[in-house]
């Protein structure tokens, strides 16, 4: 990796830091430039503008989930055990990628919106494919016959983020002792239908 591509690496690192820490719009320029040991025109020689620098941001997230969580669920049997390790590595993200603070997918999905459409219709088409590969893994569990032949697959997809969501809402602001013990249930008993 040329010097170049290691300083854009490490801006998008701190970028996708700051994002998990402040929202997307806490990703101001020169604070991040100060960060990475850059000026201010350092970092427009990278990116050229703060809506690409959001854009690469949410694209190196994009990569670290794959990393992170959609990779190593390559190495699970098929069918329902890679749902399995696909959701357990899920819940963990995104801390198992080494950032602290909320996920940067659900920060743009409540900011993005608002601030910057073209972005969020990104966020969009990112969120689309995760569930057609959910819709997949599910098809897979019932070709293995973990799931029903009768499984709606879209509304397995569904309900799966769902119960993601679910698990933020309980461990980040409830603070629910047994998030953990109450989400794998519910896993288990969409696994089981």
């Amino acid at each position: 990796m040329g010097k170049g591509a290691t300083t854009r690496a490490t801006i998008l690192q701190a970028a996708v830091e700051t994002v998990c820490a402040a929202g997307f719009q806490g990703l101001n320029l020169q604070p991040l430039a100060n960060r990475v040991g850059l000026t201010k025109s350092g970092l427009y020689a990278h990116f050229g503008s703060k809506e690409a620098l959001q854009r690469a941001t949410l694209d190196y997230a994009t990569a670290l989930f794959e990393a992170t969580v959609l990779v190593p669920s390559k190495q699970d049997a098929p069918g329902l055990p890679r749902i399995r390790g696909l959701f357990s590595r899920w819940l963990d993200w995104p801390l198992n990628a080494g950032l602290a603070g909320r996920c940067p997918f659900i920060v743009g999905a409540i900011e993005l919106p608002a601030c910057d459409p073209a972005l969020s219709v990104h966020l969009v088409r990112l969120f689309s494919d995760f569930t057609q590969m959910i819709e997949t893994l599910a098809a897979s569990a019932v070709r293995h016959g973990h799931l029903s032949a009768s499984t709606d697959l879209a509304l397995f997809a569904h309900q799966l983020i769902a119960l993601r969501h679910a698990h933020l809402w309980a461990t980040g602001l409830m603070q629910a002792p047994k998030a953990d013990a109450r989400t794998w249930a519910a896993f288990d008993r969409l696994a089981s239908l």
